[in-house]
């Protein structure tokens, strides 16, 4: 087998998630002759993925002695670092990346996690902000102007494809700005050609299937689709954002005590951040990364203000004795339809979950169900990614082998489910109220990484 057999090899089993395969693979392919810079950062990640940190910065180095302007090699290692708690080490490669390669959306991303553990939240608003402009645009400050124009980035055709689920919620939601005075006038015809579309496309089985449209037949939709067009912009309330009267070495008891570790607590945050929560979340059209039957948004991707940041950090410092100083990993929301299917049994790659709900209980039309299931067993420590988050059925498989039951959390707002990353969860199916405000929002962070 040539070099570029076995290094096109390595890929593939690095794509598949048997990063064990895929390591040894590369080291392989290295000593038939591969191209040493790219091998080495794929080592790099996959080793920085494993939690194998001096693995990882010793082929990172390597490539950086060849190449010290290496914008990938830098960005990569300045994660690791992160990873590291080496928050002062970190910025210093990720700002070099960011000088080879002005805009570079991975380094802006982690560089404002870096700025996020220093204290420093508006400078993390800022970087993290930047990388999403990166993809989407900058926010729309002029909507009518906005949409008269065509300077907006190109999207994959992928991510330009539609399903009824995401239709169904965009159309919802200008309705719901255009009532607000949030947008002006001639968004009326930008939400006539969604609805048209909608009504073209029809009812599709699969929930997660996407299909292209005729940008020429819908033009308004193509202009608007995905695009930051309204962003909420009020500034955070005064005072803390977490809930002062919360016990919180009790709940830090009840945590370390339980077997395993999860646990529920109600009343997270103050009734001024579940509105100012709310509001973000129905108001900001960043809801772009379809699902089987809801949408999500990401922290990197538009699902960030200084607002949610601070709520990140004040949880920390609220729940030292869970999350200790575990550094932030990823922040994320979902939106639910009324009654379609929820987020499938997964784990997820960090330490600590921390999920809650902000949608008014009056939506809830099963106050017994609606929340989270969380099984009672890990993951298996050689599972990798890929394969412990979205492998539907080898996960349903190994859950029927040791017989688990999961433990229901029904829903609540202002309802905090807290566990161990490593358990096995999902979504307990969701039966709420038809109506853009009653849509199912849960926003979850995850802190640390996933122990081997």
């Amino acid at each position: 087998m040539s070099a570029g057999d076995r290094l096109a090899r390595a890929r593939e089993l690095q794509k598949s998630g048997d990063q064990r395969a895929a390591i040894r693979a590369y080291e392989e392919a290295l000593r038939a002759g591969a191209p040493a810079a790219e091998a080495r950062l794929q080592l790099g990640v996959i080793h920085a993925a494993l939690g194998e940190h001096g693995d990882a910065i010793r082929h990172l180095q390597t490539v950086l002695a060849e190449q010290s302007d290496h914008a990938d090699a830098l960005c990569v290692l300045g994660t690791v670092l992160y990873d590291q708690g080496r928050y002062g080490d970190a910025a210093d490669p990720l700002e070099q990346a960011l000088r080879l390669r002005p805009g570079f959306a991975e380094a802006l991303f982690n560089l404002g996690l870096v700025r996020f553990e220093t204290g420093d939240l508006r400078a993390a608003a800022a970087c993290i902000g930047a990388c999403s402009a990166q993809n989407r645009g900058a926010p729309w400050e002029e909507p009518a102007k906005a949409l008269a124009s065509n300077s907006q980035p190109a999207f994959s055709p992928r991510d330009m494809a539609v399903n009824p689920t995401k239709l169904r919620h965009d159309c919802e939601q200008i309705e719901y700005l255009l009532a607000r005075g949030m947008l002006p006038a001639p968004y009326r015809e930008v939400l006539a050609d969604y609805r048209a579309l909608l009504a073209e496309l029809g009812s599709m089985p699969d929930l997660a299937l996407v299909v292209p449209f005729d940008a020429a037949r819908h033009p308004l939709v193509a202009r608007t689709y995905k695009r930051p067009l309204h962003i909420d912009r009020t500034a955070p309330p005064s005072g803390p954002l977490i809930n002062p009267a919360l016990d919180d070495r009790d709940i830090s008891r009840r945590y370390q005590e339980a077997k395993p570790n999860v646990i529920a607590i109600d009343g997270l945050v103050t009734p001024e951040a579940l509105q100012a929560l709310r509001r973000f979340c129905l108001d900001s059209t960043i809801w772009n990364n379809v699902k089987a039957g809801y949408l999500g948004a990401y922290l990197y991707d538009g699902f960030c203000s200084e607002l949610l940041l601070r709520l990140a950090y004040e949880l920390r410092e609220r729940l030292g004795g869970i999350i200790r100083r575990l550094p932030l990993q990823m922040m994320w929301g979902y939106k639910c339809d009324a009654a379609l299917p929820a987020l499938g049994t997964h784990a997820d790659a960090a330490a600590v979950n921390v999920n809650f709900w902000i949608t008014d209980d009056a939506a809830n039309l099963d106050a017994t169900g609606g929340g989270l299931l969380v099984h009672t067993c890990d993951a298996p420590r050689d599972w990798g990614f890929a394969k412990f988050n979205m492998e539907a059925g080898s996960i349903e498989g190994y859950l029927e082998s040791v017989g688990s039951q999961p433990l229901r959390f029904p829903y609540r707002a202002n309802r905090a489910v807290i566990f161990d990353s490593d358990l096995f969860h999902a979504s307990d199916s969701p039966r709420f109220r038809e109506g853009y405000t009653n849509r199912r929002v849960n926003i979850t962070l995850l802190y640390g990484l996933r122990t081997s």
